[in-house]
């Protein structure tokens, strides 16, 4: 009996100690990101994939994000933190950063923390919330002043009326003003990742053209120079595309707001710091507008042309695309045929170039001509948009806070006899092959490989389907990324519960043949028992959980459902 004791506390000693060794901590104030090195987002060199979303309101003059009058900034962030987000865009117009304005759209019985707050107040306390939920922060130049909607330029050619009935002439000066301002009041909390610094410039905007009123590239490394200069800021800084360009170096396409990169091909963008740009373009569906190539004959087969042209060619191992490429903004209405053909094509486009990093609009509900990952009541979460943006990243980047220790990758908690390990590892997946279980026979067919450097072996791709016919949950694995660490072949696998009844069935439990190295999203019971959580215990009918694990093997677990 001693020995059983004995070899069963070494079991889970063991198992933490290998999901703690997989982490990477950092102290909260040695944070370095940065955007380059074969075009990857980074954390102190280690590569992250971003899974993000637009929460508007601000810049707005109800000086409010959305939502406030009937949930809690605590209660939305949690939905983040639940449906794997891991970075929110936060937009704002200038005038509320040279000026004291208070938010007149917030419950603040739900919400007390933000009682007698101004709206920049209100910002600190979002990015403090988020930072201890592992949310990264995005802030977002939007506007102006709460009038103005969205400038072309980066100043204004006439001034504004402000709600004080002054007129205001906002110019380059004054805009990286209150740049420095905001980021020396920001850069305290850790999880200030990025600077948007000018929502959409669009037409008579241009890029490289040697027109310095126009020229959007030249304006923007005046502008972050300066406020790299003094604030000594350790991000990285969003360029939006331009949209036209009046046809120089440009595509032949009539262009989204903030959507066409392509003048970057002849005119690069270089900054006094290196390796802190993202590119950051926008694009959508008809629903926001119906462009000529959403009727072209051909559509959606010729979509991919389309974004290769404005957007996609960054992601290519080309000499001119230094940096990462992460979509800035982008949304649909799927109330359409036309649009679910686009939500279809452009995730699988998506995957082709391997661009996982994202920033969905939005998370507001009320959102004239997109979709929202919540139904109106700001709480039930949107499952057909969350599948649509689990098909581009099922495994963003886990940020998690450890006292003054930021850690990314897998997280462990033990309690009593029950293992919970939560988080995620950033790899880079590519095709895909399958194997399928089930029953008495299976089809097998070989993954992939690759070598990398340094004696590596790399395998991407393949996946796994396991479950009955029965009306029991069905699990579907993806190996994501093998690799041999000089004594052993290592698998990160990505799974997918779904129930595919047509009724709800209690949270399943699984006998497995192998133990994880390390996990996320799944509850071990026992040495080889583990099972999910939800809210409510269950599984509804079609819905979808998503978990994964590492394990020293080139074979996949086998879960067999008790």
């Amino acid at each position: 009996m001693n020995k059983l004791k004995l070899f069963i506390c070494l079991y889970f000693a063991i198992f933490l100690s290998i999901v703690v060794n997989a982490q990477q901590c950092w102290n909260s104030n040695n944070l370095s990101w940065r955007s380059g090195g074969n075009r990857q987002l980074t954390l102190n060199g280690v590569e992250i994939t971003i899974q993000g979303i637009a929460w508007f309101g601000m810049e707005t003059g109800t000086f409010s994000p959305g939502g406030l009058q009937t949930q809690s900034v605590e209660s939305i962030l949690d939905i983040l933190v639940s449906t794997g987000f891991n970075a929110l865009r936060l937009p704002f117009s200038v005038d509320m950063i040279i000026n004291n304005r208070y938010p007149n759209q917030i419950n603040y019985g739900l919400n007390p923390n933000l009682q007698g707050k101004t709206a920049l107040q209100v910002l600190q306390y979002i990015t403090s919330e988020a930072g201890k939920r592992g949310i990264l922060i995005v802030l977002e130049q939007h506007r102006f002043d709460p009038s103005d909607y969205i400038s072309a330029l980066w100043y204004t050619t006439q001034c504004i009326t402000n709600v004080d009935g002054k007129c205001v002439n906002y110019t380059e000066q004054m805009v990286i003003d209150s740049w420095v301002t905001l980021t020396n009041l920001f850069k305290q909390y850790w999880n200030l990742w990025a600077l948007d610094i000018k929502n959409e410039p669009h037409d008579p905007v241009t890029w490289g053209t040697g027109n310095l009123q126009t020229d959007w590239d030249k304006a923007f490394v005046r502008i972050v120079n300066q406020i790299d200069a003094q604030t000594n800021f350790n991000g990285v800084y969003f360029i939006e595309g331009v949209q036209n360009n009046q046809g120089v170096c440009s595509n032949m396409y009539n262009n989204w707001w903030g959507g066409n990169m392509s003048p970057v091909q002849c005119f690069p963008i270089y900054l006094n710091q290196a390796n802190r740009v993202v590119y950051a373009p926008h694009t959508y569906c008809s629903s926001v507008f119906d462009q000529e190539f959403f009727n072209a004959p051909d559509y959606p087969n010729n979509m991919p042309t389309v974004w290769n042209a404005e957007f996609g060619f960054l992601a290519d191992n080309t000499p001119t695309n230094q940096y990462a490429v992460l979509l800035g903004e982008w949304g649909c209405k799927v109330n359409t045929t036309k649009n679910q053909l686009f939500m279809d094509k452009f995730t699988q486009y998506l995957n082709s170039k391997n661009m996982k990093s994202h920033l969905f609009f939005s998370l507001n509900p009320d959102s004239a001509d997109t979709d929202s990952i919540l139904y109106a009541d700001w709480k039930t979460v949107n499952q057909n948009t969350m599948n649509y943006l689990r098909k581009i990243n099922s495994s963003p980047s886990k940020f998690t806070v450890n006292g003054n220790q930021i850690c990314l990758g897998q997280v462990s908690t033990i309690g009593g006899s029950t293992t919970t390990t939560t988080g995620s590892q950033s790899t880079t997946g590519g095709q895909s092959s399958t194997t399928t279980t089930g029953g008495s026979g299976s089809t097998t067919t070989k993954p992939t490989t690759t070598t990398g450097g340094s004696g590596s072996t790399t395998t991407t791709g393949g996946s796994s389907t396991t479950g009955a016919s029965n009306g029991k949950a069905t699990i579907k694995q993806t190996i994501r990324q093998t690799w041999f660490d000089g004594t052993n072949t290592n698998t990160l696998v990505d799974c997918v519960l779904t129930n595919p009844s047509s009724s709800a069935i209690a949270i399943p439990k699984y006998r497995i043949d192998q133990i994880p190295s390390s996990s996320w999203n799944i509850n071990l019971i026992s040495s080889n028992v583990v099972s999910f959580t939800t809210w409510n215990n269950q599984v509804d009918a079609g819905q979808s959980l998503t978990f994964g694990y590492i394990i020293s093997s080139s074979n996949l677990i086998t879960f067999t459902q008790i």
